[in-house]
């Protein structure tokens, strides 16, 4: 109530001229959506609610001068619930904006409505409001018309006020506008037309004279029965003759193992004997500290020993970690043994493939246990 009061107060004052019309449907527009149940009865009661409540915020911004504020809450609470009175300070919101051709559409579009004889009475009330404010913004609104020159041969032209599109069927129609500075664009397939600003006053009329020319910057778009260009020959060209008694190009060999591979497996014959000597030297002395451990067993344990006394254990597991480094140094040995017999033989390979092409040469390195080799045939 305390939103339905102040309403009220700010309405008691701002129309004078119609006092009794502005109070009779000012104490019924904030309940009005709530109570027209034969006019919103296809709204749901959460939406007649959000509606009353967005029309009530609308009513506040309206009254502290925020306009702009004003008409997009009403819009919303007529996108919500339709009311004659959400229309009426939607066209009032216009007209404070200067906006006169929006508000005399929402005036007239209250006007329009057929009200039924069980309609609140703030929707009649809005109606007879709406008659009379009309007639104030009607005084400032202007008419321009849009000209266009060379646009006999233009096709798809493209029409646009202040940004907004404006269809091509209003060329040489006056447009109903509102007082101020505006901008009209036209353009169309291939042509463009400078930009024309206009400035009108209050009821002004004017003409905006627009005139196509080709656009240059457009892609040109071919004519019918034009021949397609030629495409492109993308035939590749012969390659070029060598001058007479120049020595024939050096053909590319074919076949024959790359240096590149041999280099490799001979880098990965140096790392394997490397790590196999590692392992080897690390094996032996864990079997050194193994052997060392062993020998004072009969004072540090006594005899018998068993195996599950720390000493034992200790001995065992510098035995276990001699044998791993052992086996590690044997495969690092193997690896390291083929990749050098392998890097050796494909340098052999690469070598005698330059001085006389072999029919066949195959290579396989072969593995077995405590050895290693290469068979191959060449």
């Amino acid at each position: 109530m305390v939103h339905i009061a102040a309403f009220l107060r700010y309405e008691s004052g701002m129309m004078t001229r119609v006092p009794r019309i502005r109070k009779s449907w000012l104490a019924c527009s904030a309940i009005a959506v709530c109570l027209s149940s034969n006019i919103a009865s296809a709204q749901t009661d959460e939406q007649r609610a959000g509606a009353r409540v967005i029309a009530t915020e609308g009513a506040t911004a309206f009254k502290e001068g925020r306009y702009k504020d004003a008409m997009e809450l009403f819009g919303k609470a007529e996108s919500l619930v339709h009311a004659p009175p959400h229309l009426l300070f939607l066209a009032r919101s216009h007209a404070k904006l200067g906006q006169f051709v929006k508000a005399r559409e929402a005036y007239l579009k209250i006007l329009k409505e057929q009200l039924p004889a069980n309609a609140p009475v703030a929707f009649r009330d809005a109606q007879t409001a709406a008659a009379d404010e009309v007639k104030s913004v009607e005084p400032h609104i202007g008419s321009l018309t849009i000209a266009i020159t060379g646009a006999e041969n233009a096709k798809d032209l493209t029409l646009s006020l202040d940004g907004a599109p404006v269809s091509s069927v209003m060329v040489g129609v006056p447009l109903p506008i509102d007082p101020g500075t505006h901008q009209i664009t036209a353009t169309a397939s291939g042509f463009k037309a400078a930009p024309v600003t206009v400035t009108l006053k209050d009821a002004e009329r004017q003409t905006a004279n627009l005139a196509l020319a080709p656009d240059a910057s457009a892609v040109p778009v071919a004519m019918p029965g034009t021949p397609p260009a030629p495409a492109p020959n993308t035939a590749a060209a012969p390659p070029p003759m060598a001058p007479p008694g120049a020595p024939p190009p050096e053909q590319p060999s074919a076949g024959g193992p790359s240096p590149v591979l041999a280099y490799v497996a001979l880098g990965v014959g140096v790392v394997g004997l490397g790590a196999g000597t590692l392992f080897a030297l690390q094996s032996k002395s864990k079997r050194s500290d193994a052997d060392s451990a062993a020998n004072q067993l009969p004072t540090t344990c006594g005899s018998p020993c068993s195996a599950d006394n720390p000493a034992a254990q200790h001995v065992a597991s510098l035995d276990d970690s001699a044998r791993s480094a052992k086996t590690l140094a044997i495969v690092g040995y193997v690896v390291g043994g083929v990749g050098v017999a392998a890097g050796v033989t494909l340098l052999v390979l690469g070598k005698k493939h330059k001085d006389e092409a072999p029919a066949s040469a195959t290579i396989s390195p072969w593995l077995g246990l405590g050895s290693a080799g290469v068979n191959g045939t060449f």
